[in-house]
């Protein structure tokens, strides 16, 4: 396996490709090409948007709390964290987030990357403008998503939390 060498990354509070998925805005940062190591988004949604229990076959993913307060759900622990928190999902281990402030904004970090910014791209769509999109007129169809993560190596195991 060749390693990819790392290249310099300045993105502005606007910048980096972004994608609307499941509500929310997600916001490419930096590219696992890119970085060599890892894939950093930006995400920002509504107040009490939460993503399906799930877990990740070959990734760790850190989770950031740059503003507001994030429920973050991992194995067996709950714990509501407020700016400045951090938590951490090794591979393997079931979890996920809820925002539960209006201003929310959760940092990920996926390391490696590649296999979550193609399931992010698959599940999404290219975003027409970099805010939070209107409410979808149907919940997302979980059963089709739970699909696609799993091609790309993560198991959705749960709803949503407090769905």
């Amino acid at each position: 396996m060749t390693a990819v060498q790392a290249q310099q990354v300045l993105r502005g509070k606007n910048e980096g490709e972004a994608l609307w998925l499941m509500g929310g805005l997600y916001t490419f940062k930096a590219l696992n090409a890119e970085t060599g190591a890892y894939t950093l988004i930006e995400l920002k949604a509504p107040q009490g948007f939460a993503i399906p229990v799930h877990y990740h076959e070959g990734e760790e993913e850190g989770f950031y709390v740059a503003q507001g307060e994030v429920t973050i759900y991992l194995g067996n622990d709950e714990r509501t964290l407020a700016a400045g928190g951090f938590a951490m999902a090794p591979r393997g281990v079931p979890h996920a987030f809820r925002l539960e402030t209006p201003d929310a904004t959760l940092v990920l970090l996926v390391s490696p990357g590649p296999a979550h910014e193609a399931m992010f791209r698959e599940m999404g769509e290219p975003a027409t403008a970099r805010s939070i999109p209107e409410a979808p007129a149907m919940p997302p169809d979980v059963p089709e998503l739970a699909k696609i993560a799993a091609r790309h190596g993560t198991q959705i195991v749960g709803p949503p939390p407090g769905g």
